[in-house]
């Protein structure tokens, strides 16, 4: 049935997969703010997780001879550490809440990446479970897992063919993980989470294949000013929208 929420998650969907397919990551960061403005919080989160894998599945398509599943291994397997907590903590925060933690959580991050913080990473493996923890943690509290490895690839100064190529595969696991952890811990309403699919299903292909055309036009530096402003603007309508409410 047409409604003007089903319309509004279309547009949402359209979107979002369109500045993932352009930034690798850019999904989560789009969605799970604006689509709270159509639906509980909560039932955003499981709708970005669950529809961000659709998307990724697409993207992989694209970029399966530019990454490697054994490059995010470890980073996947620590996410799941973070992810069990993050779980609980959604189960047991109020709405409210949840979607100031969100603008939060976006503003730092974009101020890091604002002020091009960057570190030399002595311990690769140390610095990739620290990563995958914190990632995992967000996942299932917020839907917004990217950030923290998009910072370590911005960081590692990762070529955007090559990074984009790693998160999707590091997407497609980790969001697949984090629904089945949801279902556990009781977070995830199949009931909703189908109807609301069902509007954004159709978006997806064709933000891709917007996306796809174009990829190859965006240098680094304009994937890192993209990838902020879409942080930013997020960031703002998460916590407005909140305190609106």
């Amino acid at each position: 049935m047409f409604t003007a929420a089903a319309f509004a998650i279309f547009i949402i969907t359209l979107f979002s997969s369109f500045l993932q397919t352009i930034t690798g990551f850019g999904y989560a960061l789009a969605a799970a703010p604006l689509l709270t403005l159509v639906m509980a919080p909560k039932d955003a989160i499981m709708v970005v997780l669950f529809t961000g894998i659709i998307t990724k599945l697409a993207l992989l398509y694209h970029t399966w001879r530019q990454g490697r599943f054994a490059d995010i291994a470890l980073i996947f397997t620590a996410s799941l550490l973070g992810a069990l907590p993050g779980a609980y903590v959604l189960k047991i925060i109020n709405n409210g809440t949840l979607k100031i933690s969100i603008g939060i959580v976006l503003i730092i991050i974009a101020a890091a990446m604002a002020a091009r913080f960057r570190v030399t990473i002595r311990q690769p493996k140390l610095a990739k479970t620290t990563v995958g923890i914190v990632s995992g943690f967000l996942s299932t509290t917020t839907s917004l897992s990217g950030p923290p490895i998009v910072m370590y690839y911005l960081n590692e100064q990762t070529g955007k063919e090559q990074a984009r190529a790693n998160l999707t595969r590091y997407f497609i696991m980790s969001n697949a993980a984090a629904l089945a952890i949801s279902y556990f811990f009781g977070t995830l309403n199949l009931t909703v989470l189908g109807t609301n699919t069902l509007a954004a299903l159709p978006a997806i292909p064709l933000g891709v294949w917007l996306g796809e055309k174009l990829f190859c036009r965006f240098n680094a530096e304009s994937f890192k000013k993209l990838a902020l402003a879409v942080i930013a603007a997020s960031a703002v309508v998460s916590i407005v929208s909140s305190l609106y409410a």
